[in-house]
């Protein structure tokens, strides 16, 4: 093509002066022609290209803030010679916001700059857009960080104490989002564990329920979180309730029952070894005719030091029988009457056949009294052979009391001078 136009004009050149002028102009168009035929202006367009947020601090230094309303993504066209213009990509453009240059109304203009080809190309749509932000004053406030567990330990081990370091943190950022922050949360995984926790923690901001509020508006001046959490082993202990005072006259403390009969605490092993049990506060029956019951909160026991409840039910229930007294006659044989100590095998003769002996108690368990469940004796520790007057000794049981004379006569005789005698 371009060398049928080079004939023509060589030609055209060889008549007249007006063929020669007429030859000029035609090549010229038909050169334009060609040109625009195989390299044609066109127009490209880049979409949702992200905006680039320079000299921030001009509105940091006036201890504000900003948040980008509208204009963080543009789109913008240019225009050129197609073997240029297919070239350009996105990254081959410079889109920024100069924070310097923002208007009294927040607004600040968005520059579009070519990295190359700046001169073959002209941006046609995007150089007059703007973008918008909302201004706010900064705050800083102190909250304190709390470590929080997930998951259970070991059976047989509890979370003892957990520290963090910081304890407190400071927190920097819009009013409007820091005024909502009251603490600041880790979570240490202590699922199956026997053994202490120390972690490295990113710090959670949380409102007064423990929500998390995010955002990359406020900056912490510490980053990561030292926690260790302790993992105690736990020990179950009995617990034992007593009674102070006395029941109205002709009134007696039957049973005492409470649930649960034990509770689980906590501490370091050598704390725990030392404790066996829990006295539980005692409970006044004085002057009482009938039962009394009541709720005991394990909270508010003081525990020896280091020792702590291991568990989240506080209240034991104790329910104590107050029943009235009754009483028994029961008459034993001197032969129910066991010896003991009987060490020079003395012959024990009494001087009497029956013993009468009165039973003091509740009803219930009176009635049921058997001589064996009393299982009297008598003791010849440190005796000679004569008469004596000795007390006969009888089993505690529960609720009930021998009352009356419980003193014999007898006749110990050595054996021996009884075999003289013969």
């Amino acid at each position: 093509m371009k060398e049928k136009i080079s004939k023509l004009a060589s030609r055209l050149l060889s008549g007249d002066m007006s063929l020669r002028l007429l030859s000029v102009i035609l090549a010229i168009g038909m050169w334009s022609l060609v040109v625009n035929t195989e390299d044609p202006v066109q127009t490209q367009t880049f979409s949702n290209v992200e905006v680039e947020v320079i000299n921030s601090h001009a509105i940091s230094n006036l201890n504000q803030s900003y948040e980008i309303k509208s204009g963080d993504r543009i789109s913008f066209s240019i225009r050129g010679k197609k073997s240029i213009v297919d070239k350009m990509k996105k990254t081959d453009f410079e889109v920024t916001a100069d924070l310097s240059e923002m208007s009294s109304v927040n607004a600040v203009p968005i520059k579009i700059v070519a990295k190359k080809y700046a001169d073959n190309i002209e941006i046609v749509f995007g150089n007059d857009k703007t973008m918008t932000l909302e201004i706010e004053d900064m705050q800083q406030i102190q909250v304190p960080v709390i470590a929080e567990t997930i998951g259970e330990p070991l059976d047989g081990y509890t979370v003892g104490s957990k520290t963090t370091n910081p304890n407190l943190i400071s927190i920097k950022g819009p009013i409007s989002i820091v005024k909502d922050i009251k603490q600041v949360k880790v979570s240490v995984n202590i699922s199956n564990a026997k053994d202490d926790i120390e972690a490295n923690l990113t710090p959670i901001c949380c409102d007064s329920d423990g929500n998390k509020i995010e955002s990359n508006r406020i900056t912490l001046d510490s980053n990561k979180i030292k926690v260790n959490v302790k993992i105690w082993k736990t020990k179950r202990i009995d617990l034992n309730v007593e009674t102070t005072g006395t029941p109205a006259a002709g009134y007696t403390v039957g049973t005492i029952d409470f649930e649960p009969k034990y509770v689980y605490v906590t501490g370091e092993d050598s704390d725990l070894k030392e404790m066996s049990k829990l006295d539980l506060p005692s409970i006044n029956i004085s002057g009482k005719k009938s039962t009394v019951e009541k709720t005991i909160d394990l909270t508010k026991i003081s525990l020896p030091d280091k020792i702590s409840l291991a568990q989240s039910d506080t209240d034991i229930m104790v329910k104590i029988n107050i029943d009235r007294m009754d009483e028994k006659d029961l008459t034993i044989s001197s032969d129910d009457i066991s010896i003991i100590n009987n060490d020079q095998n003395y012959t024990v003769e009494f001087n009497v056949k029956k013993v009468k002996l009165q039973l003091e108690g509740l009803k219930s368990a009176i009635s049921n009294v058997r001589i064996t469940d009393l299982n009297p004796q008598i003791d010849l520790s440190g005796l000679a052979p004569g008469k004596h007057t000795v007390a006969v000794k009888f089993n505690e049981m529960n609720n009930v009391q021998v009352t009356g004379s419980k003193k014999v006569t007898i006749d110990l005789i050595d054996r021996d001078e009884n075999n003289i005698a013969e």
